[in-house]
């Protein structure tokens, strides 16, 4: 992922390439995770490529109580 698309990739209908798909399954995965209390990143991975990271928080969200 070229460096200047980095804050663009969990947007709705981003894509990386012209070769197929919707742009939209990192926009859900952000959705989900950010539901459930989370966050998710993006950055660059040794070598090439790219890392993505999530965090969810431990035990119940305080919503769903």
């Amino acid at each position: 992922i070229p460096e200047e698309s980095m804050n663009r990739v969990f947007t709705r209908f981003w894509r990386g390439s012209k070769r197929g798909g919707t742009g939209l399954g990192l926009y859900i995965v952000k959705g989900i995770v950010e539901a459930h209390g989370g966050t998710i990143t993006v950055g660059r991975a040794p070598g090439a490529g790219a890392r993505f990271r999530f965090t969810l928080p431990v035990g119940t969200p305080a919503h769903l109580l």
